[in-house]
């Protein structure tokens, strides 16, 4: 999050942009705070932060005036008191660098950083209750939002004992699959039932009670317990795997469900088993993005990628969430929805720097078998798929109103995916395939890149111009300062920022 520059270089004669957001909102507070002003700081800092700017005022048809604040200094003051009274706001979140004042055009704004609460300080909350922001403003969060942050605090979720719960929940097949996997690793396993499970922490002293009594985790039960029993502590307990012949069809052709009459006894560690199959075989071993790229390389990082990507999924996930685990498998990629939202920055997720598990036991079960080795590595290793093969880029979204997040992972670049959609001649093909490594163009690099193989100019301009009217391609500027980009979207631009560190990284290390 940053200060917007109204400098005079940036000021626009009509004051229309940027618009109102889900991270930008505007407040008059020409002569003192605005009411709704620590509304708006709650949601913010319940959601994904944003910028609010004082001194601005929006009529009934969305068109913005600037106004100005008659006294900054003292409204700066009135924050600050405010930012440190109970009664305004539950605790301090605003800090002397996050609040700049600028001028447009003569007139004194003030614009004001909030920044997101870490999952385990939320929630931020102010007199009339807890907000969170979404895209149409300020909301006041439900009871079901209320209850996930209440959860949330409590840091590693799945840790919690289980009353009235046992091994006879747990399927036994399962345990000996997994004991299996544990012995071909030359592991020491006991062979009685209740030691191993406290061997592995399913099973956990309740040292609550004088008793210390052993006791079954949720995160045990989830990974592997009988389906009723699950339901009993997880009503909405839901892991769902879709596969479509088509990007565009509604209907799967394949699907594994809890609970359906095919799969009437799944758990996390069984669902694992029978989906990373299903997803490894929907890579296209054959797929040749370039020459220099062999057919090892492209299979190796996308089934690496898949196997990340759904572990993240099972471990992340907040199983008392109304969201439903959820992998769908299409020709063109791969995308896996968790309810929860990102413990990290996306950021942080895609290099790796740092982990916040919400769920460690079952992290910590499928570390004990080989399964996600190691820590903050799942998001590198998706990441590495895209750079390596010139896919297009991850995209992550995370949506704070319902509290879930979807990682899209690619198959294919650019220029397959709109070669099966659309029907590209030679010369449009060549203009994607270039639009997709390069950051921008000007018409002239295109046709130095042509050199003559393509047609005449007026063939590639043709061409090029019917991708602009398509949307394909993106076009800014006028006469010799004309560039034009591949559409991207929001999600792939910020992923590209990260990629483009990466590579210049190795490049340089």
């Amino acid at each position: 999050m940053k200060f917007i520059d109204f400098s005079e270089q940036a000021q626009q004669k009509d004051f229309t942009e940027p618009a109102e957001s889900k991270e930008l909102e505007y407040k008059l507070s020409q002569n003192k705070l605005s009411k709704s002003f620590w509304e708006t700081v709650s949601a913010f800092a319940n959601t994904d932060g944003g910028l609010i700017v004082l001194g601005v005022s929006e009529d009934k048809k969305g068109s913005y005036q600037v106004v100005g604040v008659k006294n900054a200094s003292e409204i700066r003051m009135q924050i600050f008191n405010g930012n440190n009274n109970l009664e305004c706001i539950s605790r301090p979140i605003i800090n002397n660098n996050d609040v700049l004042i600028t001028t447009y055009e003569q007139k004194q704004l003030l614009q004001v950083i909030i920044h997101p609460e870490q999952y385990n300080s939320r929630p931020v909350s102010v007199t009339k209750g807890t907000y969170v922001r979404t895209d149409d403003g300020d909301r006041l969060a439900t009871a079901e939002q209320l209850k996930y942050f209440a959860i949330e605090r409590q840091g590693e979720i799945d840790a919690r004992l289980l009353n009235n719960f046992g091994s006879d929940d747990l399927e036994q097949a399962d345990l000996q699959s997994y004991k299996a996997l544990l012995k071909a690793k030359k592991a020491n396993l006991t062979a009685d039932t209740k030691e191993f499970l406290a061997d592995i922490g399913v099973l956990k002293k309740d040292r609550t009670s004088n008793e210390n009594e052993l006791k079954l985790s949720e995160g045990g039960l989830l990974f592997f317990g009988k389906f009723n029993a699950i339901m009993d502590r997880f009503p909405r307990f839901q892991l769902d795997y879709m596969k479509y012949a088509r990007d565009s069809d509604i209907d799967w052709e394949d699907r594994v469900s809890v609970g359906d009459m095919n799969f009437p006894s799944l758990n996390i560690f069984s669902f694992y088993n029978i989906v990373l199959p299903k997803l490894v075989a929907g890579i296209d071993d054959k797929y040749l993005q370039d020459t220099d790229l062999t057919r090892g390389t492209y299979y190796a990082d996308l089934k690496l990628a898949a196997k990340e990507a759904l572990v993240n999924a099972l471990m992340h996930a907040y199983y008392d969430g109304d969201v439903a685990v959820k992998i769908v498998d299409r020709p063109s990629y791969f995308e896996f929805t968790n309810p929860g939202d990102m413990r990290v920055s996306k950021e942080s997720f895609l290099r790796g720097q740092t982990s916040i598990i919400r769920n460690s036991q079952i992290a910590l079960l499928f570390r004990k078998i080989g399964i996600s080795e190691k820590a903050a590595s799942g998001g590198p290793r998706i990441l590495k798929s895209a750079s390596n093969n010139h896919l297009l880029a991850p995209e992550i979204k995370v949506d704070n109103e319902y509290n879930f997040t979807t990682i899209r992972i690619w198959k294919v670049d650019a220029l397959t995916l709109l070669n099966d959609k659309f029907e590209l001649d030679k010369v449009q093909r060549f203009i994607i395939d270039y639009a997709s490594r390069v950051k921008t163009f000007k018409f002239n690099d295109l046709i130095a890149k042509s050199a003559g193989t393509y047609g005449s100019q007026s063939k590639i301009r043709q061409r090029l111009n019917i991708l602009v009217e398509s949307g394909i391609i993106n076009v800014t500027g006028k006469g010799r300062a004309t560039f034009y980009q591949l559409l991207k979207t929001p999600a792939q631009k910020k992923v590209e920022k990260i990629i483009n560190l990466w590579d210049l990284e190795k490049r340089l290390y």
